[in-house]
Parts: structure tokens; sequence; C-alpha cells
């Protein structure tokens, strides 16, 4: 009939006259048979459409066209009938009763929670600890790393005659002098109680008193009686330079300076000077004291009065006598000798400086190799005859630190006593970063890059200076003045306020924050106190201690030193021992009396224990494909969800879902034109 329909000649003018519908006859137009001809007849729904009804879903599918109106229950029923998601073509199927239906829901709110839950774990993990440690090598070798810095400091702080030199220049007293350097080195009064008291009567300025502490202070060869660096014997002023520590001055071994030394801790003209002095002027102290106890007779000592003892005692014997009583005869008999050396019978040239002997080619020293054959051996001078002592025992302090640490000597020093051999066996460790951390903020990486922090004083960033910088701007904050011992031109405190008010201060940073302020510049921290530029704290106000604001160095090696120690030495003669032997061949003639070397000398070998050490990477804990690739992987276990499922879903409701509106609208429109269209 269909066929009739379209072949018959009316209905061909029908669609030329302007029918829109290019398709087959539309379902409500039912053609009849009158007399031999056929007619149309309306239906319902057309006389409907006229009378401005909408078309519904059956007279659509009547016309032919299978379409919804879209809708996003429509369009979800429709994804979850083809979606490669697991359970959700169950929940949508016809034929699924009620039961089953909450069963699948049910587990697909179960997945969905269990993927959200895992996720947010990956995210925390990733966001509070993006960075780990993990070990590089197990066999990194010792040869690599860079020799620790060795720092020694005898107990006692000033040298005697030099006391009495310097007296007589700046005119004063034995006594007075004692207390000078007291005040600066022991202001608590720990050992010098009775020195400290005559500040009150005669003060002096802190930088005077820093400059006295530097012009007395013992000289490095006074107490490093030899030295062997790798088995070879070498000068011990081409090993070690003299530094200003938290404990006065001492000697120290493969330290780097810092940036900015306190230009009264430097070897100026005037120390230099008084080093070329002291050479024959020590001797006229020495003779002037002999003639002076040879015609007064022996002061009794303080604390045995029955023997007649020596209460004070030259650097090498503890034989002669200094005090008071030799004022003012001994300044006239040195500024006598200074005049004319040749009436006190004395060689006033300076004795001629060691050879320079260039023991590396590069600075700081690196290691040659573990043993102790491939270390540092001294032969230490306690100086026990020296008065102005900082500590309540007789014998040495030493630290070992790295290079660019500032030497804590006095916080951190362990203890070397006379008439003994020690051997510190040291265990390094060395961590590395990779570039990658640097995209980081060095608060979530937990570590600094040398040129992200620089400080005001030391070369090289480091934990330790950092610190000292950090406190040492507290205390000055508090007291306006900084220890003397701290790098920098600021004034120093001077004795009552760093008995006082330093000490107060010290206490106070161990209890209490540094608060930061934030800046107008985002993800910038300005300190209140610790004054360094644009930090990149993350919090609008941190509180923060200095050991915390002080990240470690994301570059840095450390040192582990494990000490042991024996009676030294063995022998009853001196001779009889090989290293005393070689000193003694160089001059160090009071080392054949082995009544002193029992109760003075010592014996420090510092060496690394293992030829290979551990050495650990800071990397990144995730990158960001390790990221992706985890969430990826929660998300397939709990949903089978996958990076197409993504694009899928988002097709499904964008692209798709437009193209069905627009589908469904052409087809609304093409099926009213069709319905109304003329004949």
């Amino acid at each position: 009939m269909e066929e009739i329909l379209k072949s018959s000649p009316w209905f061909r003018k029908w669609r030329s006259k302007g029918s829109k519908f290019k398709g087959p006859n539309p379902t409500p137009w039912r053609p009849i048979r009158v007399s031999g001809r056929f007619k149309f007849r309306k239906t319902n729904s057309v006389q409907n459409l006229h009378d401005g009804h909408e078309l519904s879903c059956h007279t659509l599918k009547n016309l032919g066209i299978d379409d919804e109106y879209p809708t996003c229950v429509t369009e979800f029923k429709k994804y979850a009938e083809v979606t490669t998601l697991h359970g959700y073509r169950y929940i949508m199927e016809e034929k699924r009763n009620l039961c089953e239906r909450i069963f699948w829901i049910c587990w697909c709110i179960f997945g969905i929670c269990a993927a959200i839950y895992m996720m947010s774990k990956i995210w925390t993990r990733w966001a509070d600890s993006p960075v780990i440690t993990s070990v590089a090598s197990t066999n990194y070798p010792v040869t690599n790393l860079v020799f620790p810095a060795v720092t020694v400091c005898t107990v006692n702080k000033a040298v005697n005659e030099k006391l009495i030199i310097q007296g007589c220049r700046y005119n004063k007293t034995l006594s007075e002098m004692k207390a000078i350097i007291s005040s600066l080195v022991d202001p608590e009064g720990r050992n010098n109680d009775d020195n400290v008291a005559l500040l009150n009567k005669n003060p002096v300025s802190p930088d005077t008193a820093l400059k006295l502490l530097r012009l007395v202070a013992p000289k490095c060869q006074d107490y490093l009686l030899t030295c062997r660096w790798n088995n070879q014997a070498a000068p011990c002023t081409n090993l070690f330079k003299l530094v200003l520590t938290d404990t006065g001055y001492c000697c120290s071994f493969n330290t780097v300076e810092p940036k900015t030394i306190r230009k009264t801790a430097r070897s100026d003209a005037e120390v230099l000077k008084q080093e070329m002095e002291y050479e024959y002027l020590q001797k006229a102290v020495w003779d002037y004291a002999d003639r002076f106890r040879d015609k007064n007779g022996p002061v009794m000592d303080e604390t045995d009065g029955n023997n007649g003892t020596t209460g004070s005692q030259d650097s090498y014997t503890c034989a002669r006598i200094y005090d008071d009583e030799m004022y003012p005869g001994v300044c006239k008999y040195i500024s006598k000798c200074r005049t004319d050396p040749g009436i006190c019978k004395l060689n006033a040239e300076a004795p001629p400086l060691p050879p320079i002997i260039k023991v590396a080619e590069e600075y700081p020293y690196k290691a040659a190799g573990s043993g102790r054959s491939r270390g540092l051996t001294l032969l230490l001078d306690t100086l026990r005859c020296d008065t102005v002592p900082t500590e309540s025992f007789k014998g040495l302090r030493v630290y070992v630190h790295h290079p660019e640490e500032f030497p804590s000597v006095g916080e951190k020093g362990f203890l070397v006593g006379p008439g003994m051999e020690n051997q510190v066996s040291v265990i390094g460790t060395d961590t590395y970063s990779t570039e990658a951390l640097r995209s980081f903020n060095p608060i979530r990486r937990g570590c600094y890059f040398t040129d992200e922090f620089p400080l005001q004083h030391y070369k090289e960033y480091s934990r330790s200076s950092c610190v000292v910088e950090c406190e040492n701007q507290f205390i000055h904050d508090e007291c306006q003045c900084i220890p003397y011992y701290s790098p920098g031109n600021t004034s120093v405190c001077s004795y009552i306020k760093m008995k006082d008010c330093v000490r107060k201060a010290i206490d106070k940073l161990q209890k209490t924050k540094l608060l930061y302020n934030k800046t107008d510049t985002v993800g910038t921290m300005e300190r209140k106190i610790f004054k360094f530029k644009s930090r990149m704290l993350e919090d609008d106000v941190a509180d923060k201690s200095c050991t915390e604001v002080c990240l470690p160095a994301c570059n840095e090696t450390s040192y582990d030193a494990t000490l042991t120690n024996a009676i030294f030495p063995n022998q009853h003669e001196p001779n009889m021992t090989k290293m005393l032997r070689e000193a003694i061949a160089e001059k160090h003639t009071f080392l054949q009396d082995i009544a002193y070397v029992s109760a003075s000398i010592s014996v420090l070998r510092i060496f690394f224990r293992e030829s290979s050490i551990l050495q650990y990477k800071r990397d990144e804990l995730f990158t960001w494909e390790d990221f992706v690739s985890n969430l990826g992987g929660v998300m397939g276990l709990c949903l089978g969800f996958s990076l197409l499922s993504l694009i899928e879903v988002i097709y499904w409701f964008t692209l798709r879902f437009y193209f069905d509106w627009k589908r469904y609208n052409l087809a609304h429109q093409t099926a009213t034109g069709v319905i109304t269209g003329k004949f």
C-alpha cells in the first residue's frame, strides 16, 4: 500500500508543494479507500497538535523517532547501561528487582568511599612528607669525604709570662690581668672567683679584654708539640690555626674560617710584634723571677703552707713563682730589656719561622683512607702550669666537627686528660639531595640548599652555624651586645652582661619560641627576632625555635666520634717510646723528665674507622607520575576506573548530552513540520 501511495501522481504533486518531510509517510495519517480513490483522515494526535499540545514520546515513536527528551536522569540511565565501571549497569537494568538494585547500590557506594579514603591517604602522605631519605650506597669510599675538623683547646687560656709582659704594657698587675681574662672565658666564676672580683675595682672595656685575650693566649706550638698527617711528620703551624671559640682561643685543624671575623680577633700588627718580642722577653721574665726569689726567698703556696712549694710555675718546669710582689720591678726590667736586649744578655732576633710544607693540594683536606696511619696524630702538652683555667679539670678539650661548623668546644667537646693516649675513631655519614627537590618549599622538604639560606657571617650554610647566628641575634635583641666569640663586629658584652643578661637570654631562648610575622609578600615571612631575608614560611604566624628555623643542609656530611684511651707512656724512660724520642730530637728537651710527661703529656689520634660509609639520598617520595599511578591503581581497584573512563564520563555528560539534546530538538521540529504541512 505504501509503495502504491508513493507512486501516485497526486502524492508527488503534494511533496513538490513544499512539504519538508522527505521520509516515509507519517503513521498518524491513515489512508482510506473511498470510491476507488485514496483519501486521508486526521487522527486525534494531529488535531491536538493544532490545538497547541506538545508531541508525546509515543507520538514521536510513531513518527519513527526513538529519542526521549535528554535529561541527567535519562543520560545516566543510558550511561549505566554501557559503562565499563563495575556494578552500575545492574542498578539501571529494567529487569532487575529492587533487592538486586539495592545490593549493587550499596557496593558501588562502598567502592566510592574506599577509593576516596585511600586517595586521601596518598594525598596526605604526598603533601606532608614529599621527601624520602633512602640508602644510596652502602660502600661509599671515605676518600670522597672531607676529613673532619679537629679543634683542640687547653683549659689554661693565658701564658703567665705573656700576662706579665702585657700587664706592664697596659699598667695592670698579674692579678688584674688574670681577672680580665677570666671575665671573658669564665664569667660565671667557676674557677676564678677571686680574680673576677677585682674587676669591680678596675674595670676594662670588653673590646680591650678581647684584645688582651688574643695577646696572652698560648700559641699552637706551645701545646701542640708534634704533628703527623697521613703518617708523615708536618709542622703543627702548617696544619693548625688559632681560632676563637666559645671557650677562648683554640687551635683548629682543617677549619674553614667564617667570612666575617671580628677585627680584634685577627693577627694584627700588635699581635705580630708581641710574638716577636715574646721569644726574648719571656726569658727576661724568667731571669727577673729567679733573681727576685733568690733575693726575697720563695713564697709559700696558699694551698700548702708547710712545705714551701711554689704557687705558680713556668711553662715547662713548673718551678717559678709569679705574683704581684714582683711589681713594679719586673716591668722596669722588661722595659730595659726591650730598649737594649744586650744589657739583659738576650738575643733580640726573632726565631726563624718553620718552613711551610704543603701537605695537600686542596683545602679542606680530604681523607686518604681509614686507620690511624691515614689520620691525624698529635703529641699534646696540657699546659698544667699556667694559671687561668676555664674548667675544673686538668687536660684539654677536643671537638671533632665539620669544617664549616662553628667550633662549640665548650658545649660539645670531649675531654683529653694528661698522661693518656687517646684514639678517636670517626664514622662519617654523607647525605645528598637531588635537584628535583628544589621545586618543593624548604619547609616541606625539611632542608635548605646552600644558595637558599645565605648566612650573614659564614661562607656555607650549616645547621649549627645557623643556630649560632640565630641565638646571637636573640641575645643582641635582649642585651644589645653579643658574646665575645660571636662572629661580626657588633659590640661585645661586658662581664656584667655576660654573667647576668646573656645567661638569662640563653635560658629564655630555651623556653620560648621565635615569633614570625607575615609580610605583604605572599609565601614570605620576615622574622621579628631572627632577621634573615625572605624565609618562605607557610603559616601566617609560626612559632619556632632556632633549631626548628635552622633546617639541616640538603647536602651535608656528619661525623660520629668514638673515644678510647689508655695510660701513656707505658715505659719508665721517655727515650724508650718512639714518639717521645722523636719529640726530644725536635728540641723538646723538657720531655726527658718522665714525671712531667706522665703529668702533662697526652697523645691524640683521629682517624676514620671504616674505609667505606653509608651514603643517603634525599629524593621525592612521589613524582607526579608515581602520584597519578597510585591514584589510578586505587580507582582501578575500587571502581574499575581508568583514564579513558574519565574521558568517557566527560564526553557522555557534555558532548553527547549536547548532541542528544540538539538531535531531539531537530527531530521535534521535523515532526511538527510534517504533521502541520499542507497538501
